[in-house]
């Protein structure tokens, strides 16, 4: 039977108590738990990494577009990455003029189609600068003509050739131009509640600016950026081993080439008036003394330093030191 608190005892409790000092038994301890929060309605399926693995091929692309756009407008252009981000199709759909230049392409392995989207300004320039003109800022008009139509398309048709090898490390990319788009609203060529990741690019025609997108399908997208990680992996050991053999490669060719090694005593320096008066006999004296090392120049660099002797009745020098390692 458990025995009765004491009236001391019970005073003793209510004080504790009172003085905000619990018994250690009785004491808890708060933990703030954190939360990620997450949105249910539009759940982000790719990481950090993965887009940047996708910046790094565009930008490639990029890098081939500035100097493709470069040559065929006869000007500066400069093209740049802005953003990657993933989106929804309806989202970048509803973000889109109604009349725009958008070109439809397929692109194998990825199921469903690539968008390039330029915008108008832009095309109005190029257009311009194909034409021969020399204009800084477009004039533009409210429709494309049917001429000007199928001069994009031959346009569409050669900037999706780079796709190819920006997507070189990742995948075997077989891009087709499929058709030319100039309304947005009629353009569905996926579900609008698809992902998809959206590339913005920043073009600079000599001083005008303006930008264009790619819209890409993420339909087994995540599945390629899996692979491309570890080729990524292999490449950078197989570029390793490779610059490895070539190395020795080329050691093995240039190993029997000869070259003209110099023991340098030393240096002086004379007057066109005491090179004059030499003759047979005269001492020269130079800049160093009698037990300072000679150099041993190959070719212009000095290489090493040594003691000069005799070796089987010819003039030989000890290596002592090597200058390239003291120097480093």
């Amino acid at each position: 039977m458990i025995a009765p608190l004491s009236q001391e005892e019970i005073d003793a409790l209510l004080n504790n108590y009172s003085d905000g000092a619990p018994d250690d038994a009785a004491e808890t301890v708060k933990q703030e738990i954190k939360y990620k929060e997450h949105d249910f309605l539009n759940p982000k399926f790719f990481s950090k990494d993965q887009l940047r693995q996708i910046s790094i091929i565009y930008d490639n692309y990029a890098k081939h577009l500035s100097s493709y756009m470069s040559g065929v407008l006869g000007t500066e252009c400069a093209i740049s990455i802005i953003e990657v981000q993933e989106s929804k199709y309806f989202e970048y759909n509803n973000a889109l003029f109604d009349s725009v230049m958008m070109g439809v392409v397929d692109v194998k392995p990825l199921e469903g189609s690539m968008l390039i989207e330029i915008k108008k300004d832009i095309c109005y320039l190029i257009l311009e600068r194909l034409l021969g003109a020399d204009a800084d800022a477009p004039y533009i008009q409210n429709d494309f003509t049917d001429i000007e139509l199928r001069l994009f398309v031959k346009f569409f048709v050669q900037i999706i050739r780079f796709l190819k090898d920006s997507w070189a490390n990742v995948t075997d990319m077989d891009p087709v131009f499929n058709r030319l788009e100039t309304n947005s609203r009629l353009t569905q060529i996926m579900p609008f509640d698809e992902t998809v990741i959206i590339v913005l690019l920043s073009v600079k025609i000599k001083e005008y600016e303006g930008s264009m997108s790619i819209c890409i399908p993420c339909i087994n997208l995540d599945a390629l950026l899996g692979d491309a990680a570890n080729y990524a992996m292999i490449s950078r050991k197989r570029k390793k081993d490779d610059s490895e053999k070539t190395r020795a490669s080329i050691l093995e060719r240039i190993k029997t080439s000869k070259l003209d090694v110099r023991g340098i005593l030393g240096s002086t320096t004379l007057t066109l008036q005491e090179l004059s008066h030499l003759q047979v006999g005269d001492l020269i004296p130079i800049d160093k003394s009698a037990d300072s090392p000679v150099i041993l120049k190959i070719g212009a660099v000095d290489w090493f330093d040594g003691e000069i002797g005799t070796r089987r009745n010819r003039i030989a020098v000890k290596i002592k030191n090597n200058l390239l390692t003291k120097s480093q």
